[in-house]
């Protein structure tokens, strides 16, 4: 009998969905002699100073972690939700543990998030995006067969 993880695999998203966050952080703390406006760090004048202040490259890489890091946030309720529904159906261990192939997905989306500039190279970003989706549709697919079975 396999262990089900699925709800661990909520608190791995979380900090999956914080990482690109942090790094885009520590991107701009590097260009800018350590400094980062905690104080106001979604201002639109914060935002404006900082790409005044760092080369245009860096200020990329940091806008495309930003977006990756609420592409995840935006993606989370979607997630637990399958995870939610997975639970309640009572689906195997097995099929909920398909939870971290998702996660295995959205690293590399993630990943390839941050590091692809080119427009080429971004189509795989989105194929990694549709493959992690297909993920939940699956579950929430499964979970939702079992419940309506049960009348």
């Amino acid at each position: 009998m396999s262990t089900n993880y699925s709800v661990h695999s909520i608190l791995a998203y979380w900090v999956l969905a914080l990482a690109p966050h942090a790094y885009a952080i520590n991107v701009i703390k590097a260009a800018n002699n350590k400094k980062w406006d905690n104080a106001n760090p979604r201002g639109l004048e914060t935002a404006d100073r900082y790409q005044k202040a760092v080369p245009k490259d860096v200020w990329c890489r940091f806008e495309r972690a930003e977006a990756a890091h609420k592409n995840l946030l935006e993606n989370a309720p979607f997630f637990v939700g399958a995870i939610l529904l997975g639970n309640m159906a009572g689906l195997s261990a097995v099929t909920h543990n398909s939870a971290m192939a998702y996660l295995g997905i959205r690293v590399l989306y993630t990943l390839t998030y941050i590091k692809v500039s080119g427009q080429g190279l971004s189509r795989l970003r989105t194929a990694l995006w549709a493959a992690s989706t297909a993920v939940l549709f699956r579950l929430v697919w499964k979970a939702g067969n079992v419940i309506a079975a049960r009348g």
